[in-house]
């Protein structure tokens, strides 16, 4: 029996969801695995990539961040029969296509839902695929959440409770991949000040204009603000209009191999973000890995504030106020003591409950208990 994961993308793909699929099929060796996704790109059809068969079907169209591949449908069709079908959602074409599939007459019986985020901004459009959305979660036997705390607020989860399993994001540390001239160069360019460093797509929910307005009041220090997306100019005519060119700065996608120093590097990492589309942060334990502190916001019914624990790995603080964020990180950049307990406090909590190896072996055990079954 093979294990094939319905994903919205993969690699080269890099976002939050792709890269946890990455590591689950390249960390669980004992099946065959093959993951399906979307190329919006003209990469190749099939093709192995460390060890895993990926299929990809041409976008004809992304609406409402949905990408619509009808070769999808197809290839899910043709794949999914007799097999563990590992579905990561938010991706109502993946669960179009497994509709598609069960009216083919397809055996599907044998479905994991990743619940990963609800879907949040599209709220019209939800309307029409909640009935689908509610019969895939019906024919489900495993729903994996990655926090408590998202399970709790899921409106679309609680009526399947007893089929929900929580299981936190876990990654491989980064901190054997800190090149420390890398760190040296860093910190020599921003004259040795104290660095807050920040990362992610420039869109709306992860509020990152909250932390520039912050800027003004943190004395001593620099901000980094990786990424880009459709909000960066924006970003840009801000710094700009606060006279914070010298103090601010967008530096764009950071590459993968430079990464870990530039966590390394930071006296604090700012995870700014203002709506629950952001479920979980896997930033957040990158940071954790190096002992880089991390001020996050308390985003009702995320898992957010749950992975950066307040006084434990970080402070938390109320979304959608630059105030609170200049106070916690002024509170970190200027008190050591707190300083060390917090870089103390990330690594342990990091070590504790997300490394990849926990969340590999959770996964595995339900793909035995489906199998045996």
């Amino acid at each position: 029996m093979k294990i094939i994961h319905l994903s919205k993308f993969y690699k080269p793909y890099s976002g939050g969801l792709e890269s946890v699929v990455a590591d689950i099929v390249e960390g669980i060796t004992d099946y065959d695995t093959s993951v399906l996704a979307a190329d919006p790109h003209g990469l190749s059809k099939e093709e192995t990539i460390n060890g895993v068969n990926v299929i990809r079907s041409t976008e004809t169209i992304n609406i409402a961040s949905t990408s619509i591949a009808p070769g999808y449908v197809f290839d899910v069709i043709k794949n999914c029969k007799n097999n563990v079908i590992h579905v990561h959602l938010p991706n109502p074409m993946a669960n179009v296509a497994l509709f598609c599939a069960f009216l083919c007459g397809r055996d599907i019986s044998n479905i994991v839902v990743h619940w990963h985020s609800d879907i949040v901004k599209q709220q019209g459009l939800l309307k029409l695929y909640q009935p689908l959305q509610t019969w895939l979660l019906n024919k489900a036997k495993k729903i994996i959440v990655t926090s408590q705390n998202y399970l709790d607020s899921s409106e679309p989860l609680q009526p399947f409770l007893n089929k929900c399993e929580v299981i936190p994001i876990g990654i491989d540390s980064i901190e054997s991949r800190v090149d420390s001239n890398l760190v040296n160069s860093i910190k020599a360019k921003y004259h040795n000040k104290k660095i807050v460093f920040s990362l992610g797509r420039h869109i709306y929910y992860k509020g990152f204009e909250y932390l520039i307005d912050a800027a003004r009041n943190v004395e001593g220090a620099v901000f980094l603000i990786g990424g880009k997306g459709p909000d960066t100019e924006s970003y840009r005519q801000k710094i700009c209009e606060y006279g914070l060119e010298n103090k601010v700065f967008l530096i764009g996608r950071v590459e993968d191999d430079d990464l870990p120093s530039y966590y390394a590097a930071a006296d604090a990492f700012a995870f700014p973000s203002i709506e629950k589309s952001e479920a979980f942060g896997v930033v957040q334990l990158e940071s954790m890995s190096v002992g880089t502190p991390i001020v996050a916001t308390d985003i009702q019914g995320s898992g957010v504030p749950w992975v950066n624990e307040h006084m434990s790995s970080g402070l938390v603080c109320k979304p959608k106020s630059s105030s609170d964020l200049a106070i916690a990180l002024n509170q970190i950049l200027d008190d050591n003591e707190l300083y060390q307990k917090l870089s103390d406090g990330a690594k342990q909590r990091y070590s504790t409950l997300f490394t990849k190896e926990k969340m590999i072996s959770r996964i595995e055990t339900i793909y035995k208990e489906i199998i045996n079954k």
